[in-house]
């Protein structure tokens, strides 16, 4: 009764491939910075690529931003972040630039950079 000449079983099996393969990698890459905390260093190196991780802070908004705006409009900020431009609202967060009133509306979490560079 098949009439996708096999294309959709084909999807199916490489969708279940890819969550394996994104299962494994952040897997592999919690042991990364786990190994980089447990040792204290930023660079791990492999047989032909070096790993520089970095630790950053991120900000998380609240799903419902509503309450979030409007504090942002009554302190006359919102032309500053307008549409909420998290590039830049994020890092006048970290930076406690704005009120605790819209910093209490947030979380900050450690989250990690991780890039691969050769070694040549």
């Amino acid at each position: 009764m098949s009439n996708d000449n096999g294309l959709i079983d084909e999807f199916e099996k490489l969708q279940r491939l890819r969550e394996d393969i994104d299962k494994k990698i952040e897997e592999i890459r919690e042991k990364i910075i786990n190994l980089s905390k447990e040792k204290n260093i930023d660079i791990l190196f492999g047989m032909n690529k070096k790993c520089s991780i970095k630790s950053y802070e991120k900000v998380v908004y609240p799903e419902n931003k509503t309450f979030l705006i409007e504090i942002i409009r009554s302190k006359g900020l919102y032309d500053r972040f307008s549409s909420l431009n998290y590039s830049k609202l994020s890092p006048a967060i970290i930076k406690g630039e704005v009120g605790y009133d819209i910093i209490s509306l947030v979380r900050k979490e450690k989250a990690f950079r991780i890039s691969l560079k050769d070694l040549i």
